[in-house]
């Protein structure tokens, strides 16, 4: 996704050891939240909701994916015009807007990670995106991935520069040369919402048959490319768990969504379903 910080307002049991270079920040108590296949306005609004209600010293981690397959769009992503919705109905595919920033995505075979905490307790927002790349740079390698971390190439690309995974940004997870998850960032009243697109098999090539341009879009790399195969969701998840349990620090624990975060939600389902918000550039 490679995207900017935002800042927006509601309208729109086990401990891991932690490195030496975690302080105030490993003392956060870690919610893991897991989640089947939902619609992208129903997975939108609940990390939207997560970081809302995320009460003092928690973090939240949630693990999910989408049925059916969706397109989200960045905050500042121009997308009236450049994408079919008559070529996406036919393709099966639905649009969502997200709350952060960064460029489009096709979220299907891929798992998708969200991050609630408050804002300032891993550093700022850079110090924590790179925190958190590394945790699932970590998590990767627990598996055997062979993964790194981009270095700088220059600017960061526009928000009207084409899809996410045509190019890595500084600081996110790479291997064999291309990029393997795309993530963005929002400040949202305080709290800082991270959330990105682990690709485990397939390319995003269908968002050439959407876009209006028809421009080819570079494969990213892959789960099934690095390992032969695909893990099982249950111990992929796990392991990018552990090694942002590792990197992060803290009281990490299985958890379910709170009667505040589940009514916060549903309101902002109907914001992230509302045309207005998803093509509104």
């Amino acid at each position: 996704m490679a995207g900017k910080e935002h800042d927006l307002s509601r309208g729109g049991g086990r401990g891991h050891p932690s490195p030496s270079a975690v302080s105030d920040h490993g003392t956060l108590r870690w919610r893991v939240v897991r989640d089947p296949p939902l619609p992208g306005h129903v997975n939108m609004a609940r990390d939207h909701a997560l970081a809302l209600c995320l009460q003092p010293g928690e973090g939240v981690l949630r693990l999910y994916r989408w049925d059916p397959p969706t397109v989200s769009f960045g905050r500042n992503e121009p997308a009236r015009g450049f994408y079919s919705e008559s070529a996406a109905l036919l393709e099966g595919v639905s649009f969502v807007r997200r709350p952060t920033g960064g460029r489009a995505v096709l979220h299907h075979m891929e798992l998708t990670y969200a991050l609630a905490f408050a804002g300032g307790t891993l550093g700022g927002p850079k110090i924590s995106y790179r925190l958190i790349n590394q945790g699932l740079l970590a998590g990767l390698r627990l598996l055997g991935a062979s993964v790194e971390l981009a270095a700088a190439r220059g600017p960061s690309l526009p928000p009207d520069a084409g899809p996410c995974f045509r190019e890595p940004a500084e600081g996110e997870v790479t291997a064999l040369g291309r990029k393997l998850i795309g993530s963005a960032q929002a400040r949202i009243g305080g709290r800082i919402l991270q959330h990105g697109s682990l690709i485990l098999d397939g390319d995003q090539g269908r968002l050439r048959r959407l876009r209006m341009d028809e421009e080819d879009v570079p494969p990213p790399a892959t789960v099934r490319n690095l390992l032969g195969e695909v893990p099982d969701l249950q111990a992929l998840g796990q392991a990018l768990e552990d090694g942002l349990a590792l990197t992060l620090g803290g009281d990490w624990k299985g958890g379910e969504y709170r009667a505040d975060e589940n009514m916060v939600a549903r309101e902002l389902e109907t914001h992230y379903l509302d045309p207005r918000w998803t093509w509104r550039i």
